[in-house]
């Protein structure tokens, strides 16, 4: 009787195919090579660059606008190794603040002679009547608090990066811009200050990841920060989904996401931007499912559900 059961035919093999995206995580500055199954010419990936956000000021100040932040489809990968930066967050300034914006983010860049590169998100406008607009960034920051004076307008964001931030409005500060949408405004006296732009959900890039792969935050970054809220309301202006944090006690941009910095009270220091990510996805790069084409006799089959190569598919 032949080995297979009584069944004639070829031997059978499982077989395991470079099916699986690649994801490679930069939380920190590093150098990318690409995987050694990646095709010389040109070997493409979609690539996440995100700087870091930008910090809130002190003194209600404006809350930080989001690094900014770019997806690119298919772009080439050269055989020698890429240079990866990763912009920090900007530094929340202490109290009292002496009324200058908050520090912007840091840009973040993927590669060297062209490279993919965003600008850091802008910092939160600051107590002196000529910095009381926010700061431009990849995300623009948002404007402080006017005490009852004069608007001021929020950060410009830059094209294809981020968006604005919020203006203030009479005596409350508006929110950081974000990635997908422009910081909100105050909405007036008696209520909270503008709420963080959203960021950008990556996760209809991972649709096929490989298994295991790591990323911060779920995936979802660069959202602005929530201003400094205070009276009905409070509850609703939070930071932009995506790492921006929220406003009232100020909270510091999530790490890795390039979310800007909350607005706190009058009495508080300036909340440090979220640092940025870079994160290269490699199409069908990394190992996939096992497939078992054929028929199979059941010691087979038993002698690899046992070595964790069979599939169910």
């Amino acid at each position: 009787m032949a080995g297979n059961g009584g069944i004639i035919g070829p031997t059978q093999t499982v077989e395991q195919s470079y099916s699986a995206d690649k994801v490679t995580t930069f939380t920190g500055s590093g150098t990318f090579n690409k995987a050694t199954s990646n095709p010389g010419a040109p070997g493409n990936a979609t690539v996440v660059v995100v700087a870091g956000g930008g910090a809130s000021n002190s003194d209600a100040g404006g809350a930080g606008g989001a690094g900014g932040m770019t997806v690119t489809e298919n772009h080439p990968l050269p055989a020698s190794s890429v240079p990866v930066t990763v912009g920090g967050g900007g530094s929340g300034p202490g109290h009292p603040s002496p009324g200058a914006r908050a520090p912007s983010g840091g840009t973040s860049t993927f590669g060297a002679a062209s490279p993919l590169s965003t600008t850091g998100g802008g910092g939160g406008g600051g107590a002196s009547p000529g910095n009381r607009t926010g700061g431009p960034g990849g995300s623009g920051g948002g404007a402080r608090e006017c005490g009852g004076g004069t608007g001021a307008p929020g950060g410009c964001g830059t094209p294809g990066q981020g968006n604005p931030g919020g203006p203030n409005n009479a005596s409350r500060a508006g929110g950081g811009g974000g990635k997908s949408a422009p910081g909100t405004a105050a909405p007036g006296t008696c209520s909270g200050g503008g709420g963080g732009g959203a960021g950008l959900d990556i996760t209809p890039y991972l649709s096929n990841a490989e298994a295991g792969y790591s990323i911060p935050n779920s995936g979802k970054y660069a959202g602005g920060g929530g201003a400094y809220v205070n009276g009905p309301g409070a509850t609703t202006f939070g930071g932009g989904n995506g790492g921006g944090g929220p406003g009232c006690s100020g909270v510091a941009g999530t790490t890795n996401t390039g979310g800007g910095a909350g607005g706190g009270a009058g009495n508080e220091a300036g909340k440090n931007g979220g640092p940025g990510v870079v994160i290269v996805i490699e199409k069908c790069q990394a190992l996939g499912a096992f497939t078992a084409p054929g028929i199979w006799n059941m010691n087979e089959v038993y002698d690899n559900v046992k070595a964790g190569t069979w599939t169910n598919g």
